[in-house]
């Protein structure tokens, strides 16, 4: 699911959590997400965080430091997330399922995690469009994870014929496109969202997998 946050910092005046307590530290991820998401990271300003999160924007430098140190602690916690879908397809690799239901499991699991952190796909293609430390942080601790988990899966769809595409690694890149933009294109917030984003998600294990893989 999305990284949360209560957006309201007007209904904690009577107390806010402790300095340093998990509660603040979700609440400081959730509102640098939606910022580095919806302004990029050149447009995001760490007082619209500190504001959102309901701290002072002081306390947000004392524990994560610069606005890069915040932003690359949303991608560990973005990484932390999607973990668990990453060893779900790590197991497939030594599952005794017929291989092609193994990959589309794999692109499955692939497509599902992204759908549960929803802000991931702008954050992504605002932090991969510029060469440097930003880009390269982000390949290293969610893509190069991914490849290492998809790829022998997706070399396995090449040896036996039902991978479209020949080239494994660019089969990845372009699911990961095919499926960013409509993650982009969700208006966040509210409970219509997060029926849209399921139904979302739905939609795109259905189409989105036949486009990669001939059908068995």
């Amino acid at each position: 699911m999305p990284i949360l946050h209560s957006p309201s910092p007007a209904l904690r005046k009577r107390g806010r959590p402790a300095k340093g307590s998990p509660l603040t530290r979700d609440a400081v991820l959730g509102a640098a997400m939606e910022h580095f998401a919806c302004s990029g990271f050149e447009g995001t300003a760490l007082r619209d965080i500190a504001q959102d999160a309901g701290v002072d924007a002081a306390l947000i430098c004392h524990h994560f430091g610069s606005k890069l140190d915040l932003w690359k602690a949303v991608v560990d916690e973005i990484a932390v997330r999607l973990g668990a879908a990453r060893h779900a397809i790590l197991d497939l690799q030594d599952s005794d399922q017929p291989s092609n239901v193994r990959v589309r499991a794999g692109l499955s699991n692939f497509i599902s995690a992204n759908c549960n952190v929803p802000e991931f796909a702008s954050f992504l293609s605002d932090g991969i469009s510029s060469v440097g430390e930003r880009r390269d942080y982000i390949m290293h601790r969610i893509w190069d994870p991914y490849q290492e988990a998809m790829l022998p899966l997706l070399r396995e769809a090449q040896t036996e014929g039902f991978l479209r595409q020949g080239n494994p690694e660019l089969t990845l890149m372009m699911v990961m496109g095919a499926i960013m933009l409509p993650l982009m294109m969700i208006r966040p917030g509210g409970a219509q969202s997060l029926q849209d984003l399921a139904t979302l998600k739905v939609r795109l294990v259905k189409n989105v997998i036949p486009m990669f893989l001939h059908t068995a």
